[in-house]
């Protein structure tokens, strides 16, 4: 649509000084100098494909996407001189916690900062929005698509991301932004937690990159670590500090992502275009996207298939399953993994995956060993994405989704970032798309007709495996009248104009 209208725009004050040249050529240098602000102020809508970015197969050559430990201390022990070249600006590290929070690891909580370098450190949740005053900001916000309205979590409005890139003094279009991973996730007193949960940070990193490049960024100005601070940092040479920098709401000279005049929101799908990926079995005519498209569901592949807990279910029955260990989806009103046990989750209406998607676990991607969390060599990615799981041949576009599209970062990074290859989200996932029942044994846990155009609760679209039991089920309210699923997105396009 943009693109259409920019077009026809274009056409018209062509025309318009053309008709000018011949009939009033005293404001010929007007017009034209309309047009040129004009054609300065256009918006390139990019596709997937133009997003992609390869790493080299040594991650110690990258200068962005992902970066090594060693890297990121030669970028810090002289930034000035050791920059990219294509940086005129800043370092800015964002760590998701401290890096000292288990014994034997780092000695200091945060990487140091050198302000006279141009070195900035904060932790993430030092942007503290209103709603969330002690911090916990991940990049995501209650949305309105048209469909569903706050409830399900899409990446952050316009607003939030100027007001974020304020916060931490960052312009996109001349710093290096740098994410990495402190300890991790659900340290306790010594150790690391299983993979599953410690390296859950890399959720937030990836998801931080995600929505960045939604935004506008070039990936050339964004980076994550590869590995723990805690692990990695005193044996790469990182120095660290006991202090981390001080918010400063005026270095970033009042930078907005209108600066940047491209549109990237390619990079979220709606609804609407997953409903017709999973109905013509990854053969969908979207924009943006390549002619083939293959969805990865980057749940643990017990959630996916319907094994978890041992679970002895019977499949593809349109029946409430009275079972609570049944449970293996958490809503978006939950947080942690599924559990059958925990009395403060609640979960979907109905367990599956959408048609056509191929299960591929998260954490499949990362090596767990004794220096934390990090991505596998490049080659090993490969292998899974081409080989093991099979999900990529040339041509086709990857949709990665989970259950709250927390987990999908991990492989989407790893699809664009890393090996190149064209990739996009479904931010809504599987809260989202569970909701949308009509068959439900009982009846006040369905929100559409039965031939609602978007029902979801059908084996044509859907790989059912059973409805979960009411008591503890939560949906998201459903606009029956909505004509599209992508309102948030087209909003976003609205913000650069």
């Amino acid at each position: 649509m943009i693109q259409k209208w920019t077009r026809t725009l274009a056409t018209s004050l062509l025309l318009s000084f053309s008709v000018s040249c011949a009939e009033k050529k005293e404001d010929n240098n007007t017009l034209l100098a309309g047009l040129l602000l004009f054609a300065a102020n256009q918006i390139k809508v990019n596709t997937a494909s133009d997003l992609v970015n390869e790493s080299a197969d040594d991650y110690n050559q990258n200068n962005w996407g992902l970066i090594t430990p060693q890297t990121l201390a030669r970028f810090q022990s002289n930034w000035q001189a050791n920059k990219p070249s294509h940086i005129t600006g800043n370092l800015i590290i964002l760590q998701t916690d401290a890096a000292d929070r288990v014994a034997g690891g780092a000695a200091s909580p945060y990487v140091a900062e050198n302000p006279s370098q141009g070195v900035y450190v904060y932790l993430l949740d030092d942007y503290k929005p209103v709603d969330l005053p002690s911090g916990g900001f991940r990049f995501n916000q209650t949305r309105d698509t048209g469909l569903f309205s706050s409830s399900v979590r899409y990446q952050a409005n316009g607003a939030f991301v100027d007001d974020w890139l304020k916060t931490f003094g960052i312009n996109l279009s001349k710093d290096l932004v740098v994410f990495a991973v402190g300890t991790g996730n659900g340290i306790t007193a010594g150790a690391y937690p299983a993979k599953a949960v410690g390296a859950g940070a890399v959720q937030d990193v990836t998801r931080g990159v995600y929505w960045l490049r939604y935004w506008g960024a070039d990936i050339k100005n964004l980076a994550i670590l590869n590995g723990n601070l805690n692990k990695k940092a005193t044996g790469a040479g990182i120095a660290l500090s006991t202090s981390r920098s001080g918010i400063n709401l005026e270095r970033n000279a009042g930078f907005s992502v209108k600066q940047l005049r491209v549109d990237n929101t390619v990079l979220t799908l709606g609804l609407e275009d997953v409903y017709e990926i999973a109905k013509t079995g990854g053969a969908a005519t979207i924009a943006g996207l390549t002619s083939k498209q293959q969805i990865i569901d980057a749940r643990p592949a017990a959630q996916y298939d319907g094994t978890a807990q041992g679970l002895n279910v019977a499949r593809n029955a349109l029946v409430v399953n009275p079972a609570s260990a049944a449970y293996i989806t958490t809503s978006y009103q939950s947080s942690g993994a599924p559990s059958a046990t925990a009395g403060n989750q609640t979960f979907v209406p109905f367990e599956g995956s959408i048609k056509s998607s191929k299960t591929f676990p998260w954490a499949d991607l990362l090596r767990d060993n004794a220096d934390g969390y990090e991505f596998l060599d490049k080659a090993a990615i490969k292998t899974l994405f081409d080989t093991t799981r099979a999900v990529y041949t040339p041509g086709t576009t990857i949709v990665s989704q989970c259950r709250t599209n927390f987990e999908a970062q991990v492989n989407g990074f790893a699809s664009l970032n890393i090996l190149g290859y064209p990739t996009v989200y479904y931010d809504g996932s599987l809260v989202e798309w569970t909701a949308l029942v009509a068959g439900h044994g009982t009846g006040a846990v369905n929100q559409v007709p039965a031939d609602f155009k978007w029902r979801t609760d059908t084996s044509s679209i859907s790989n059912f495996l059973w409805y979960n039991e009411p008591t503890h089920v939560v949906r998201p309210t459903v606009n029956l009248t909505a004509t599209t699923t992508k309102k948030f997105i087209q909003e976003d396009k609205a913000y650069k104009f």
